[in-house]
């Protein structure tokens, strides 16, 4: 009876629902930092006179594409990044007086964006990392040193570098090629080529803050920590790490804009609950633009996995689901 029982059971049991995207949709909102604001945009808008932005806007105005997109647009945060970039990619004299500059890496030479959106360099990211900053109570123009760890062309440091010049700026990638043109077109700030591991060549507590956008959302999980610990040495004692990566909210975002198959889906979401860490190295002999490393690849972290490893070495000041484009995870963390 026991057994006949069971068959029954199995062959009556209801088939589950289908695989979706909205499997791995989740009821909570990408988070806020503690203090939002446009801080590298507005250090660069409060240098323009009003008679000068309104001169740009009416140049791009008289652009019809740049003109619709801008009038089209509702949020002021984008609204700002488009005068700065649009108004930069036009050429105005009043946006070169900032700093900003209209230069593009050439085909071949890696940079995230380009166009006319992209013209100013990463604005979103660097208001990112001043208000990561500030919700830390730091003011970033009041920095003396700061490495962009991951650089690549340049896109986000040569905003920040724009909007706090008294800043001293550096960044460092593997990508030679694209080290090579930042430091052509930018020959004011430091860069240098880094190497696929640890460590760098930098001096103990050489600066006050460390930023990566969306390099530990790359790093195979030993590696990373490995960095994790590099990054102790070159920061200052009560200095800063901000960086990025991918977690629950990633997840999501993959499944809902079919970034990823949704089997593939289910793996991480098991890892993650069972290891608190995914990694997939997708590049394999090609590399990803000419880097080849098998620890380089797409890399998932669980916040339970960042606050065992690193802590107490690491205090965690901010931690913001989703902050990144409503995908990535931001982690401010203060050196112990």
């Amino acid at each position: 009876m026991h057994r006949a029982k069971l068959v029954r059971n199995a062959l009556f049991r209801p088939t589950p629902p289908p695989l979706t995207a909205d499997s791995f949709r989740r009821s909570l909102r990408p988070g806020r930092f503690a203090v939002e604001s446009d801080g590298a945009s507005s250090a660069l808008i409060e240098r323009l006179s009003a008679a000068e932005i309104a001169d740009v806007q009416q140049r791009i105005d008289a652009d019809a594409e740049l003109g619709a997109s801008y009038r089209g647009t509702r949020d002021p945060s984008v609204a700002r990044h488009m005068l700065l970039s649009y108004g930069t990619w036009l050429g105005h004299p009043a946006l070169r007086r900032t700093g900003l500059t209209a230069a593009q890496p050439p085909a071949g030479i890696h940079a995230m964006a380009q166009g006319p959106l992209a013209a100013a360099g990463g604005l979103y990211e660097a208001d990112m990392v001043a208000n990561a900053l500030a919700s830390a109570g730091v003011a970033a123009g009041s920095l003396r040193s700061a490495l962009d760890f991951g650089c690549s062309s340049g896109r986000v440091l040569r905003v920040l570098a724009a909007a706090f010049p008294d800043v001293h700026w550096i960044g460092c990638d593997p990508n030679a090629d694209a080290v090579a043109w930042a430091q052509a077109t930018f020959p004011q700030l430091e860069w240098f080529t880094s190497a696929n591991e640890p460590p760098l060549a930098m001096a103990d507590g050489a600066v006050e803050l460390v930023y990566a956008i969306s390099i530990w959302s790359h790093f195979a999980p030993a590696l990373g920590l490995r960095w994790f610990e590099e990054m102790r040495r070159v920061i200052r004692p009560g200095g800063h790490l901000v960086f990025t990566t991918h977690g629950w909210t990633s997840l999501a975002f993959a499944a809902a804009m079919g970034q990823r198959p949704l089997k593939e889906c289910v793996e991480i979401e098991r890892a993650l609950y069972r290891d608190g860490c995914w990694f997939l190295d997708p590049f394999g002999e090609d590399g990803d633009w000419g880097v080849v490393n098998p620890l380089w690849g797409s890399a998932f972290l669980t916040p339970e996995f960042v606050l065992e490893k690193l802590c107490p070495s690491w205090r965690v000041v901010e931690f913001v689901a989703g902050r990144n484009q409503s995908n990535q995870d931001v982690y401010v963390l203060a050196r112990a």
